[in-house]
């Protein structure tokens, strides 16, 4: 297969397509790039194509008439963006812009569709994806309800520490603060002070985006307080 097949290969929605389809799906495929800031699509658009995320962070959110952002989810490399809309062919349900330089592979809608038509043992697993993406955006909007800007970012930081060879735990954030803070629903001065009372108290440590977790424990009895 060739380099663009192979991406599309290890997205979760076209987890089970053959090699043909790959390559058919591939051969329609085109790359786009988005600058810090620029919007995607926004909400109420026409849905034309499924984007993945080659390299860059993409923020989801909607808004209100009054112009407050809520942000949905933040997504990143290897992920993708309009699944829903494109399967129903409906219009975008959220807006979506760039965290940071993007670049993006974008897929056309009706060529999906026909894919899958003539694959559905495919759609029983994309049906399951789209359940848990339900799930995790139903638990932000719990957290944005019911937690503050401290705990969010603690929760953030228990849930995606990985265990490094010497025991202790990292979470690597891989964006900018501003990117950290749309994913939580804040701002980057909030941000920095929750940040900063962490380090502080000696439950965290940070190198670049890398924030190690001193104190896993703390962080996590914090999280839940």
């Amino acid at each position: 297969m060739g380099a663009v097949a192979t991406e599309l290969a290890h997205v979760e929605l076209f987890a089970g397509l053959d090699a043909a389809s790959l390559r058919h799906l591939a051969d329609r495929a085109f790359s786009r790039r988005l600058a810090k800031g620029q919007i995607l699509f926004s909400e109420g658009e026409p849905t034309s194509h499924l984007f993945i995320v080659r390299s860059g962070h993409l923020r989801i959110f909607v808004s209100s008439p009054d112009g407050d952002d809520l942000v949905l989810t933040v997504v990143g490399p290897g992920e993708s963006v309009g699944d829903a809309t494109v399967l129903s062919g409906e219009a975008r349900s959220a807006s979506v812009d760039a965290i940071e330089a993007t670049e993006l592979v974008a897929v056309p809608a009706d060529d999906i569709r026909a894919v899958l038509r003539a694959n559905p043992e495919v759609l029983l697993a994309l049906a399951a994806r789209l359940a848990a993406t339900v799930r995790r955006v139903t638990g932000t909007a719990a957290d944005l309800v019911f937690l503050d800007v401290p705990r969010r970012l603690a929760k953030l930081l228990v849930d995606e520490a990985v265990e490094q060879r010497d025991g202790s735990a990292v979470c690597e954030l891989n964006m900018s603060q501003s990117g950290v803070a749309a994913r939580i629903g804040a701002t980057r001065q909030s941000l920095n002070r929750a940040l900063g009372e962490f380090s502080k108290r000696g439950w965290i440590s940070t190198d670049g985006t890398a924030v190690r977790l001193d104190n896993r424990e703390a962080l996590t009895r914090f999280a839940r307080s």
